[in-house]
């Protein structure tokens, strides 16, 4: 029996590696295309690619194609974008190109494979920030919720846009697509340009006692990473979900930003050292509030108790504790 493939475009990243890691698990053959801009070569990015049945291709794909990457995949995923709020407001029309080409170029390559089965594109929760601005959101979010957009001059809407016109891209593409909407996926490794990496380090290394907290009252749910690669996972191999989007994450707990600061304090056993006096609210653009509705996900698969928040954010602690200069 042909043992299957699959090509994880952006695989040395958080999303990806834990990817390549899941179908090493389920007898896969696994190829990696990074740039390695974001994705890290480390213990964990070590350990997946030492086993024999992956290969790396370290290229940046939105300049060019290795020829050695095969044609007989059964899955191509694209996970690899310009992401980050610094690089996006920083660079805006680099993000917005750039995104657009390596979609283009993954395209590409899926189209030409033998027998595909699917090709997987990871948009993002922000193409509904322009409906909440337009006031259009409904909560949870379905994903048939109008898009709308922001005024072009928001440099933050590049990214939105660059992952709108991806998933357009994809429904005139001709090839059998699945759309995933991540909504706030953490976990170990997963850089620092994240609200929750950041506030542990912000927490720990606080000598003061009281802590400024940045858009306190925005809202948000979260998911463990490991649940959210199952999802991807079962998703992915259902047949039924081709030609599909769907929200990826959890539609529960909604907490704000300073409820998730309490609990890290708790985790650090700093919450009787320490106070939250500011709830800053920043003009960055940020949604005031996300919380997709996983209804149509958890129909088409089966999801079981997902990990709760305080037990993710402290193995996500003990993560930056041990690989990290906390």
């Amino acid at each position: 029996m042909k043992k299957k493939k699959v090509l994880i475009i952006g695989g040395a990243g958080f999303l990806g590696l834990n990817l390549a890691k899941k179908f090493l698990a389920n007898k896969f053959d696994v190829d990696i295309i990074d740039n390695f801009q974001r994705g890290k070569v480390d213990s964990d990015y070590n350990s997946v690619t030492s086993s024999k049945n992956v290969r790396v291709f370290k290229i940046d794909i939105s300049s060019k194609i290795n020829k050695k990457i095969h044609n007989n995949y059964d899955y191509i995923y694209n996970l690899a974008a310009i992401v980050g709020v610094k690089n996006v407001l920083n660079s805006p029309f680099k993000v917005l190109l750039a995104n657009v080409e390596i979609q283009k170029k993954s395209i590409e390559i899926a189209k030409k494979q033998k027998n595909l089965k699917k090709f997987v594109f990871t948009s993002t929760s922000e193409v509904y920030s322009g409906s909440l601005v337009n006031k259009l959101l409904k909560f949870p979010t379905e994903e048939n919720n109008i898009i709308a957009l922001h005024e072009f001059k928001n440099p933050r809407a590049t990214y939105m846009i660059s992952k709108i016109y991806g998933e357009i891209m994809c429904h005139n593409s001709g090839l059998p697509f699945l759309i995933l909407r991540p909504h706030n996926i953490y976990g170990p490794r997963m850089g620092m340009a994240h609200v929750i990496p950041e506030l542990i380090f912000k927490i720990y290394n606080n000598k003061k006692n009281f802590l400024k907290i940045k858009n306190g009252k925005h809202k948000r749910t979260f998911c463990y990473v490991e649940d959210a690669i199952s999802m991807i996972f079962k998703l992915s191999l259902n047949p039924k979900t081709n030609f599909k989007t769907y929200n990826l994450g959890n539609q529960s707990p909604e907490i704000t930003m300073r409820s998730l600061a309490k609990i890290i304090l708790s985790i650090t056993n700093k919450q009787k050292k320490m106070k939250i006096i500011s709830d800053e609210q920043l003009n960055d653009f940020s949604p005031k509030r996300r919380r997709p509705n996983t209804a149509a996900l958890r129909k088409i698969i089966n999801i079981k108790n997902t990990l709760p928040l305080y037990e993710g954010i402290k193995k996500t602690y003990e993560w930056y504790k041990k690989n990290s200069k906390l």
